[in-house]
C-alpha cells in the first residue's frame, strides 16, 4: 500500500473529510486529495504531523522499508547543507530507534554519528560568523579570537590542548582488538607523528608493515623521517615510492599532499594532476580541490576559480552529482573568488 492509499485508509478509519485533515494541516484539500489519488507524496515536513494525527509511527505511515529509510536519512546528509528541525528530528528518532535492531545496529550508529557531525559543522559555520562580526564590534577582545579558533579548528599552540593523547589510547587500544586492519594503524600513527611520539611511531609502523607492506610504509617511513627533521632523507624516501610503482595514483597523492605541506605548490599541482590522471573510475575530486585551494594561496583566484570549476565537471562526469552539497559549495567558493578578482 502506497502513502497516499494509507492516508486515506486511516482518514476513513478516523471518519473525517479531506476538508478537516486539510485544516488540520493548514493546507489545502486537493493536496489530500493528490495525495490519496497517487499523484503527489506528502512533504516531509508534514510527516511528524500526519503520524501524530493519526496516531501512528512514521514507518507505518509511510510502509517503506527500514533500509529505504536508511538510505533516505544518508541522501539528506549528503545533499543538504542544512537541516531543518523536522528532518533532524526524524532521523535521529528514526536511527536512535534502529540502535536495538542487530541486523541495521551498525548502520544506524554510522549515520548517527554522520547527523551528528553535520550538525556540529553548521554549528560550527555559524560560530565562525558569529565570532567574526564580534571582532568588528570587539577586535581587541581575546575570547573573541580564541572563538574563532575554536570555530574553524585553528591551531593551538597550547599543548594541553593540541595533543591527542585521548584518540592515540583509543587506536592503541583498537589495533590491539583489530590487528589485521591496516588503517587502524594508519590512524594511529598519523596522531602518534603529530604529537612528536615518533619512537612509538616507528614501533607501529613495524606493525603496520606486517599487515601491509605497500607504498603506505614508505609514506610514513617518510612522514617519521620528516618529522625528525630529516628533510633530504624523507624526500628521496618518497621519490622511491613514486619510482617503485609509477602507475599507482596513490603515490602521487601522497607526494601531493608533502609538497602542498612544504609549500613546493608547483610540484604539489603536478603530482596531483597526476594522481587524478591514473585513478580509476569513478575518479575522487581531491586533487581538484588542493589545486584550488594552492592558486588561492598564489594568490591566482582566476586559475582557483578555473579549479573549482573543474571539480565541478568531475562530480557530474564521475558521480552523476548535478546538485545538492556537492555541487553547491563549489559553487559558493568560485562566488567568493570572484569577489576577490573584482577588489584586484
Amino acid at each position: 500500500m502506497n502513502i497516499g492509499r494509507k492516508i486515506k485508509s486511516l482518514r476513513l478509519q478516523k471518519s473525517i473529510t479531506q476538508e478537516e485533515l486539510a485544516g488540520y494541516l493548514s493546507i489545502s484539500s486537493q493536496a489530500i486529495s493528490k495525495w490519496e489519488n497517487d499523484i503527489t507524496t506528502p512533504d516531509i515536513q508534514l510527516l511528524p504531523e500526519l503520524s501524530a494525527f493519526f496516531g501512528v509511527t512514521i514507518d507505518e505511515l509511510f510502509e517503506v522499508t527500514d533500509q529505504t529509510h536508511l538510505e533516505r536519512i544518508e541522501n539528506m546528509l549528503q545533499i543538504k547543507r542544512v537541516l531543518s528541525k523536522v528532518d533532524y528530528d526524524y532521523a535521529e528518532h528514526f536511527l536512535k530507534e534502529k540502535m536495538a535492531d542487530n541486523v541495521y545496529r551498525g548502520k544506524a550508529l554510522s549515520l548517527l554519528t554522520d547527523l551528528h557531525n553535520h550538525e556540529a559543522d553548521m554549528h560550527r559555520e555559524q560560530a565562525e560568523y558569529y565570532a567574526k562580526e564580534a571582532l568588528q564590534e570587539n577586535p581587541t577582545w581575546k575570547c573573541n579570537h580564541v572563538a574563532l579558533q575554536s570555530a574553524q579548528q585553528g591551531t593551538m599552540t597550547d599543548w594541553n590542548y593540541s595533543n591527542h593523547h585521548k584518540r592515540i589510547a583509543y587506536y592503541q587500544q583498537f589495533v590491539k582488538e583489530n590487528p589485521g586492519y591496516a588503517r587502524g594503524y594508519m590512524f594511529l600513527l598519523d596522531e602518534l607523528i603529530a604529537d612528536g611520539r615518533l619512537d612509538e611511531a616507528e614501533s607501529v609502523l613495524a606493525q603496520l608493515k606486517e599487515v601491509e607492506d605497500n607504498c603506505r610504509v614508505k609514506k610514513y617511513t617518510g612522514e617519521i623521517a620528516w618529522a625528525r627533521g630529516k628533510h633530504d632523507e624523507a624526500y628521496a624516501i618518497w621519490d622511491d615510492m613514486v619510482n617503485s610503482e609509477p602507475d599507482n595514483w596513490l603515490v602521487y597523492a601522497y607526494s601531493a599532499d608533502r609538497y602542498a605541506a612544504d609549500c613546493r605548490y608547483q610540484e604539489a599541482i603536478e603530482f596531483n594532476k597526476m594522481a587524478f590522471k591514473l585513478q580509476p573510475s569513478p575518479k575522487y575530486t581531491d586533487a581538484a580541490e588542493c589545486i584550488a585551494h594552492i592558486y588561492e594561496i598564489m594568490g591566482e583566484y582566476e586559475k582557483a576559480v578555473e579549479a573549482w570549476e573543474e571539480l565541478i565537471r568531475e562530480l557530474k562526469t564521475e558521480w552523476n552529482i548535478t546538485e545538492g552539497e556537492a555541487i553547491d559549495r563549489p559553487v559558493r567558493e568560485i562566488a567568493r573568488l570572484k569577489e576577490l578578482i573584482k577588489e584586484l
